[in-house]
């Protein structure tokens, strides 16, 4: 890929090169006069034009250095970096549709592409504030390195000085929420469906040192069709070797978060079995008046499971265990549900 740089008497060529985790931009690969390393600090501002990108300019050393390039190489630079290198003023590529979601850090907000006209959701969140800054960059490091069928999907990311963008793909569909506020007898099979997704997601995020931590069914996407879901909202989310201070919402949280007792992969799974509560019973699991009484009936974890002959009995118990020692993982409950579907017949 070429690009020109402008200078008083005449103009620089150089190549572009990707090598690991960093921007080469040089006369030859052996002879580089700029590194651009994946930082999410280092950022890129792409600069458009009548419908196409004319190059970009890069923050080195603290002043801003322009680079020229035709649109092909532009998209192609740009596919290579995307969400792994920060960008600058979304307003530049981006048309702000609607504000689909409002939360206690962020605002969700539809937007389009000026490249391709395709929508896409974007989280905006404040980033003045040092609590903000460590949810943004939990959900950006998480992203970066999940990849799943039903996790969201990162695009890129914008950071300015007061606020701070993650770009993501577009579903068209509803929360599990909502699905369950407005249906309330849900069939077996649904459920069976809802849990196996779930728990490949779980599995593939544990699997690969990360705890969701905020688990429930406003952070579970349904497509449009309500067969397809995707996990959503990982600004809790860290490593498993990583203790942090308690997250989570209230009525979802596992017994041990309230003990600072030592965070792991099981604390998504009693949200989930919180989940599966709430799709069997009707109800939620832990409920109260106000998110201060939730959190009290919460963190006292007392309950009863009454429907005994439900399919789902044995494995609900074993998501719901206060133990988590003997409290199950992802793989245990995508086999035990195996089970359930060859006993069931479903």
């Amino acid at each position: 890929m070429i690009c020109k740089t402008k200078h008083y008497f005449f103009d620089h060529q150089y190549e572009v090169y990707i090598v690991k985790d960093q921007i080469l931009i040089g006369k030859q690969k052996d002879c580089v006069k700029y590194k651009v390393p994946f930082q999410n600090k280092m950022l890129i501002s792409w600069m458009f034009q009548q419908g196409k990108l004319t190059g970009f300019k890069i923050l080195l050393r603290e002043k801003w250095k322009q680079f020229d390039m035709n649109n092909e190489n532009c998209l192609n630079l740009k596919s290579m970096v995307d969400g792994k290198i920060g960008y600058r003023k979304i307003e530049s590529l981006y048309k702000i549709l609607d504000t689909v979601g409002l939360g206690s850090y962020s605002e969700v907000l539809l937007i389009e592409s000026y490249l391709n006209n395709q929508k896409y959701i974007a989280k905006k969140m404040a980033i003045n504030s040092k609590n903000v800054q460590s949810l943004f960059n939990n959900e950006l490091y998480a992203l970066q390195n999940l990849k799943h069928k039903h996790i969201i999907q990162m695009k890129e990311f914008y950071v300015g000085f007061a606020d701070a963008y993650i770009i993501m793909n577009y579903i068209d569909g509803e929360s599990l929420a909502k699905y369950m506020r407005y249906n309330k007898k849900i069939s077996i099979k649904e459920m069976i469906n809802i849990l196996k997704q779930l728990f490949e997601a779980l599995e593939y995020i544990h699997k690969n040192g990360f705890i969701h931590r905020d688990i429930k069914p406003e952070n579970i996407l349904f497509d449009k069709d309500h067969r397809f879901l995707t996990l959503i909202d990982f600004g809790f989310a860290t490593k498993i070797e990583k203790q942090e201070c308690n997250a989570g919402t209230p009525g979802y949280i596992a017994p041990e978060m309230f003990e600072n007792a030592s965070q792991t992969e099981k604390c998504d799974i009693f949200s989930l079995g919180c989940i599966l509560y709430e799709l069997i019973y009707g109800k939620k699991l832990f409920q109260g008046n106000c998110l201060k009484e939730i959190q009290l009936v919460n963190m006292r974890c007392q309950y009863s499971l009454q429907l005994n002959e439900h399919p789902l009995h044995n494995l609900l118990c074993k998501m719901l265990e206060k133990d988590m020692s003997i409290r199950i993982v992802a793989k245990e409950g995508l086999n035990l549900l195996e089970q359930y579907e060859q006993s069931t017949q479903i």
